[in-house]
């Protein structure tokens, strides 16, 4: 029974210890330029995609046919610049 207490407190304080190097890690790690050039353009292109099938889907319903698909393009790109922003300011703060 004591051996296993023992036991248990080693076991806690490796688990402690592993913590804190995970944090250290965690804190001390930057990202990458080619993860943040990934970042934002993913966040484009995707405000793109759903501007751009949301206007297609509009421009179905209403058979309003090009103009639907620009509105909601150019939403779209607002909208994925908008994100853009967003990601700068958060980066800026860090």
């Amino acid at each position: 029974m004591i051996e296993n207490n023992k036991k248990l407190k080693e076991l806690k304080h490796k688990l402690d210890k592993f913590e804190s190097t995970k944090e250290k890690i965690a804190t001390t790690k930057k990202e990458s330029g080619a993860g943040f050039g990934f970042k934002i353009s993913t966040e484009i292109i995707a405000a793109l995609a759903v501007g751009v099938g949301i206007g297609l889907i509009v421009d179905n319903f209403l058979n309003t046919k090009p103009f639907g698909l620009i509105i909601f393009f150019i939403l779209g790109a607002l909208a994925g610049f908008l994100n853009v922003y967003r990601v700068m300011r958060r980066i800026e703060k860090q």
